[in-house]
């Protein structure tokens, strides 16, 4: 059995819970779930219908659920962190120092 049949059969019980954009993020998602004592293996994945690229993100069927609770709630994080700072249209700053002529420092403090 060569290198290639070896890591085909070690995956055989793996199945995808992720499919991330780019290794960056599928690296991400694989140390989250280590980190979470649940053994994760990425693998690149092309559809030739559509072009498609994307890094599977795998783990053991038995640690399917945890690993998908796990990978969504970083997905909610980062969707936090998007909302709160990518956002500029959105920010209210509130009144800047200097704002306020009638302010007698004139917003030097």
């Amino acid at each position: 059995m060569n290198e290639q049949d070896n890591s085909k059969s070690a995956l055989h019980d793996y199945v995808t819970v992720a499919i991330a954009e780019d290794v960056d993020l599928a690296d991400e998602y694989r140390d989250l779930l280590a980190k979470n004592n649940i053994p994760a293996a990425t693998a690149t994945q092309k559809s030739y219908s559509s072009g498609v690229i994307g890094i599977a993100v795998m783990v053991p069927e038995a640690c399917v659920e945890q690993a998908q609770e796990i990978i969504e709630s970083c997905q909610d994080f980062d969707n936090f962190l998007d909302d709160a700072f990518n956002d500029p249209d959105e920010w209210d700053y509130g009144p800047q120092m200097g704002d306020n002529e009638d302010d007698p420092d004139n917003g030097n403090y």
